[in-house]
């Protein structure tokens, strides 16, 4: 499998198409479903998503802490 690589000017110009009302209207058990019933999602223990932490923050803020 290959990997595109994007700029932040191409993911910015990129039309949004998340449905955002359907997203937010489904249930915590239509979630699971649909996560389920996905190849590409990995589904995570809750001993697993206990260890997991917020992400960094990356970009211009980093950079200044560079020099």
């Amino acid at each position: 499998m290959s990997v595109k690589k994007y700029t932040k000017e191409e993911i910015d110009s990129m039309e949004e198409k998340t449905d955002y009302e359907r997203v937010n209207s489904m249930t915590d058990e239509e979630i699971r479903e649909n996560a389920q019933s996905d190849p590409d999602v990995p589904i995570q223990s809750e001993k697993e998503l206990e260890q997991f932490r917020p992400a960094k923050r990356r970009g211009k803020a980093d950079e200044s802490k560079k020099s």
